[in-house]
């Protein structure tokens, strides 16, 4: 193994509390200058525009301030207000409120810091490059990933394979020498799994694995698994043997059949 591949929301970053109250925020800002406007209806009208977006959101070359503007004026609309200049205002009131309830999953840095120098790390995320660019900036996380491949950036997102074969000519690995590790089986499952990369999905959620369509290599609850899941790999690439890692979490590992691999490792 050469590289690993990290998503970026909800592997690395959490933003599961980021978005109800960025809702609110932009309904305080929208009812000051239209006193009309009701928060349900405000809450109803953003869920039908996040969907109408979402494809826009992966795919789109436009920058994140202007699909969130694009976002505030639809909302706005939906409910008989018609003002692009004022949708700004609102969508900053949005966005603002959200970075403020973003926040890393807490052994997101451990793992980082035992993986730093070890293997290359790059990442592969899907949305506008300034939105993600900020991201990174904002909790330094820059720095721990060569290549940064953003669909914004490149033209084409997740799940469509070509995402994952671009950030594999850019950091020289072939896909039986790199790894994926994400949160989504729509986008990282699929997308790893069709680009030919091994691939962990991280299940914070214990949702259920049975049904899915395509299935990953390993399924974690947390990064430190991952750390778990290397350390006991080290019976085939004695590198890894020095990872230290809970041993706790180790022997949970050690107690399940390790599937990442292939069957002669299994039983070097």
């Amino acid at each position: 193994m050469k590289a690993i591949f990290f998503d970026l929301d909800e592997t690395l970053l959490d933003t599961s509390g980021c978005r109800p109250p960025a809702v609110e925020a932009s309904f305080r800002v929208a009812a000051q200058k239209y006193p009309q406007l009701d928060l349900e209806s405000w809450r109803e009208a953003s869920e039908i525009v996040k969907k109408e977006m979402h494809d826009l959101w992966l795919n789109s070359p436009d920058s994140g301030t202007e699909l969130l503007r694009e976002g505030s004026y639809r909302i706005l609309k939906r409910l008989g207000i018609d003002d692009r200049d004022f949708a700004l205002q609102v969508s900053q009131a949005y966005y603002q409120t959200w970075v403020s309830y973003l926040k890393l999953f807490p052994e997101v840095r451990e793992v980082l810091a035992a993986l730093r120098g070890r293997v290359r790390l790059g990442m592969i995320s899907n949305g506008p490059s300034d939105v993600q660019r900020y991201k990174l900036k904002l909790f330094e996380l820059e720095r721990e990933f060569d290549p940064i491949v953003i669909s914004g950036e490149v033209g084409v997102a997740k799940p469509d394979p070509g995402i994952f074969r671009y950030a594999l000519e850019r950091a020289r690995v072939s896909p039986s020498e790199a790894l994926y590790v994400g949160d989504s089986p729509m986008y990282d499952i699929a997308g790893a799994k069709g680009a030919g990369m091994k691939m962990i999905w991280v299940n914070r959620n214990g949702l259920p694995t049975e049904n899915l369509e395509i299935k990953p290599d390993r399924v974690v609850r947390d990064l430190r698994q991952l750390l778990a899941i290397l350390r006991a790999r080290s019976v085939v690439n004695q590198t890894w043997g020095t990872l230290r890692v809970p041993p706790e979490i180790v022997q949970e590992v050690l107690k399940e059949e390790p599937e990442l691999f292939d069957e002669d490792e299994q039983h070097s």
